[in-house]
């Protein structure tokens, strides 16, 4: 609740206040911190490397920054539908929004929040362990470059403008570029590259340089492609949401459990069948594990057969459980 909320006050955030219960906050502490230590356990890590790229099996040292875990609120608590690993807006939104907020006319928001400079501090010395994990732990990040494919045509080219001034007040030199301009050859590397490409396994002609360089050491990349390659590709929800697997991978009854409650029934199109998909559909939302931004993300509901068949027989598309339907005794018909 938050009576002196008005229109404006807040940019970005809109009009709209989201209060957590205790309990609801609670399971999503509970959920990143079982999927973290599960993403970096042995047996897990040998089941999704094997068969993988070599340079999501390379192990830099370093995990990543600003890390997304897409929650979505109902009734029966939180749901995880999908993992990221470079989610954008920590800046325009969270930052921006924070140094906006009047404690006094907000208490109930903003009694527990961070000084605006310690928030900043935080972010810097993120991007420092992020290097120093891989260099040594008295490494001096002296230079980092934000790299995206065409950086000034993205929506969030403003936040790395942020990011760049917050670099260099803390004496780190800073560059936004262009993911092709770190192909030319005799450009410079720098010391660390912040990824907000979505390449994220450096997979791509235009990556190619940088993946030589990240994969000799060369180059700190964060995040990192293996944490990607670890928690977000999203063919990994079919393991999470299923409790038969994390057993089998060593996970205990009572939290593979809970995760199972946590992440909707997630399936390989391909394991799941044409046929029942199409029987099942209004239930399921149909995306490519590599997806991003809702890219190639289809409601059942609103699939036609033919888009169907289509998404079927193209490889990686997965089957999703929607979880902003009514329970099965009270849904309609049809």
């Amino acid at each position: 609740h938050a009576s002196g909320l008005r229109h404006g006050m807040i940019p970005y955030a809109g009009q709209t206040v989201i209060a957590l219960v205790p309990e609801h906050y609670a399971a999503i502490e509970r959920t990143v911190a079982l999927l973290d230590g599960i993403a970096h356990s042995a047996s897990y890590q040998a089941e999704v490397d094997a068969g993988a790229d070599a340079g999501v099996r390379f192990e830099p040292g370093n995990r990543g920054v600003f890390m997304g875990y897409d929650f979505h609120l109902g009734p029966d608590g939180p749901r995880l539908i999908e993992i990221n690993t470079n989610a954008g807006g920590a800046l325009l939104n969270g930052l921006h929004t924070a140094s906006l907020c009047d404690p006094e006319r907000l208490a109930c928001i903003c009694a527990d929040l961070l000084p605006i400079e310690t928030m900043q501090a935080r972010i810097v010395r993120q991007f420092i362990s992020e290097f120093r994990a891989v260099r040594g732990p008295e490494a001096e990040l002296g230079r980092i470059a934000i790299v995206d494919e065409r950086p000034r045509e993205q929506f969030l080219f403003a936040e790395f403008e942020l990011l760049v001034k917050l670099f260099e007040q803390a004496g780190i030199r800073a560059e936004i570029l262009d993911t092709e301009d770190l192909a030319r050859d005799g450009h410079e590397l720098p010391d660390l590259v912040y990824l907000r490409d979505t390449d994220f396994t450096l997979s791509t002609p235009r990556t190619r340089r940088l993946r030589e360089a990240y994969l000799s050491g060369a180059v700190v990349v964060t995040p990192a492609p293996r944490e990607h390659h670890l928690l977000a590709n999203k063919q990994r929800l079919a393991v999470f949401s299923s409790r038969d697997a994390l057993v089998r991978l060593g996970v205990e009854p009572a939290d593979a459990e809970f995760l199972q409650q946590i992440v909707p029934e997630t399936r390989r199109l391909a394991d799941l069948g044409l046929e029942r998909a199409w029987t099942e559909r209004n239930r399921l939302v149909f995306k490519p594990c590599a997806a991003y931004g809702s890219k190639s993300v289809y409601r059942g509901d609103k699939i036609s057969r033919r888009k169907l068949e289509e998404i079927a027989s193209a490889p990686g598309f997965l089957a999703q459980r929607r979880e902003d339907l009514d329970p099965p005794e009270s849904a309609g018909h049809g």
